[in-house]
């Protein structure tokens, strides 16, 4: 396994880089309340673990943790998270060539993570960046008189490894760093030299800049072009000289074995595309003006907000304060209309709950708990918004134990609602049952096991926290089993220091939770 030189180690800030991997746990796909507690506790001794290990040459990266994520029409995707030393790793590296990276781009073509100057933040907030692509889009309409509007199918899934290497070496990235990240690559992939993991920062810098490439050739054939990541649109003086451009698209996206979706690829008119791109935004005008200047707009993601999601911990605040400030009235008056937009009720949702869910206003809470089952891709934003009134509406609590209790639930939607009801004062006996059994169910994911085992150590009375604790040795998914040791923190002071003896050195990762409970 390739090491780093001394002087590489030397350069890594390791707060900036748990700094920057606190950030991005915010909008993880999976919720992993063990893992998180390692970088807010932990980090020092986790770096402390990945500089031996590397001055060794002994690094040896994991595979992801990984789950089925829903997407629209009821399609997957998968969702994944790192461990917390390939985390760490994967984040400093990327970090050390962040500039290099940046220095391969055309920001005058490509408009997405922008590299941020904030301390603790990597890029700039993406509303800028999509406010800014927005408005290149509309100067290539209005110079264009039709748009080839394209998506890469499964891009992050398809995306070529050893094309990506060769052009992190050409813009000059350092040949040890390179040779790190590929052999991680091809870890994360097991052997499989396509496709980088989705949903982490440092993967988000590397899919921006692969197709430095395709702004390149644009660039060279005089092609009006704007993208966002894969969201690609260049125009064209006519319809026949858009079709040239989407055959030749397509040929240069094939010799990289990646392929536009169908589904999302089209030519259309210029005029048609700014009513299409603009009505969206016509709608958020209002709620902008009004918004601009609260914190929350700050975190505002090219397709409205951010989920945010924050462990269940006694020890911090239970919720953000009353934002009395926050004019959240035209937020409201637009939730009211969502009907009216059916073509843009996701995106509405998008932009809306968030800011209900910073004002702590309940208007959407009827919205949410209808959707819940049936919007399955929408559950991450669902939730983080339905979080909020735990602690406060039993008529929200209610609403999510019966969820609990349907079997046509997704595991990935279950994991969520258990994470959501962490927060409630009590549950029902049955509720903590269902988790005990989804914990002893080897067939539901073991990203949804790993929160039913922290669910039903807080929430379950003592013979439920004993079957928790005693679930350990039988256990065959060490994620599950370092999930168990960090519920130990809900046990008794005698029990809890029991499985710290008893399972805090039977891997680097427990060691760590075991210093974080």
């Amino acid at each position: 396994m390739p090491g780093l030189d001394r002087t590489i180690i030397a350069q890594i800030d390791h707060d900036n880089v748990i700094a920057h991997v606190k950030a991005d746990i915010r909008s993880d796909f999976i919720l992993a309340p063990h893992y998180m507690a390692i970088f807010n506790r932990a980090g020092d001794e986790l770096w402390n673990q990945l500089k031996q290990q590397l001055k060794a040459g002994t690094y040896q990266p994991e595979l992801p943790v990984t789950i089925s994520v829903p997407k629209e029409r009821f399609f997957t995707r998968p969702g994944s998270i790192l461990r917390p030393a390939d985390r760490f790793m994967y984040q400093a590296l990327v970090d050390g060539i962040a500039d290099r990276l940046e220095e391969g781009l055309d920001r005058t073509r490509s408009f997405s993570h922008v590299p941020s100057d904030q301390e603790g933040q990597m890029f700039n907030p993406n509303h800028e960046s999509w406010e800014r692509f927005q408005a290149r889009v509309a100067e290539i309409c209005d110079g264009s008189k039709f748009i080839l509007k394209a998506d890469i199918s499964n891009y992050f899934e398809r995306l070529p490894q050893h094309h990506l290497v060769n052009l992190m070496a050409a813009v000059g990235c350092a040949p040890e760093v390179v040779s790190l990240l590929e052999e991680m690559m091809l870890a994360f992939r097991e052997r499989n030299s396509f496709g980088i993991i989705q949903g982490v920062y440092p993967s988000d810098a590397l899919g921006n800049f692969f197709l430095s490439d395709f702004d390149a050739y644009c660039d060279l054939a005089e092609v009006l072009s704007a993208r966002y990541v894969d969201d690609i649109y260049m125009g064209f003086p006519s319809e026949a000289e858009a079709r040239k451009g989407l055959a030749s698209l397509i040929e240069t996206l094939r010799k990289d074995g990646l392929h536009l979706n169908e589904y999302k690829s089209k030519i259309i008119p210029a005029d048609e595309v700014i009513r299409e791109e603009t009505m969206i935004d016509r709608l958020f005008d209002e709620v902008r003006e009004e918004i601009k200047d609260d914190e929350i707009y700050e975190r505002a993601s090219p397709y409205g907000f951010e989920v945010e999601w924050e462990e269940e911990d006694e020890d911090e605040d239970d919720e953000d304060e009353d934002d009395g400030g926050l004019g959240n009235a035209a937020v409201e008056r637009l939730m009211d209309s969502i009907d009216d937009y059916p073509n843009q009720e996701d995106q509405i949702e998008k932009f809306c709950l968030p800011i209900l869910r910073s004002a702590q206003s309940s208007s959407a809470v009827e919205h949410v708990l209808e959707n819940l089952k049936e919007k399955p891709q929408q559950t991450r934003l669902y939730f983080s918004y339905i979080s909020t009134f735990i602690r406060t509406d039993q008529y929200v609590v209610d609403a999510l134990e019966e969820l609990v209790a349907d079997d046509t639930v997704s595991d990935y939607q279950r994991m969520f609602l258990l994470a959501a009801l962490l927060r409630a004062e009590t549950v029902t006996r049955a509720t903590v049952n269902s988790a005990l059994q989804w914990l002893q169910n080897r067939t539901v994911a073991k990203e949804t096991r790993a929160i039913a085992a922290i669910f039903a150590a807080k929430h379950g009375v003592a013979q439920q926290k004993r079957t928790v604790r005693t679930s350990y040795e039988d256990e065959p998914s060490d994620y599950v089993r370092s999930a168990i040791l960090y519920s130990s923190k809900y046990l008794t002071v005698v029990e809890k220091k029991t499985c710290k003896r008893a399972w805090g050195g039977h891997n680097a990762i427990n060691t760590l939770i075991a210093q974080t409970i």
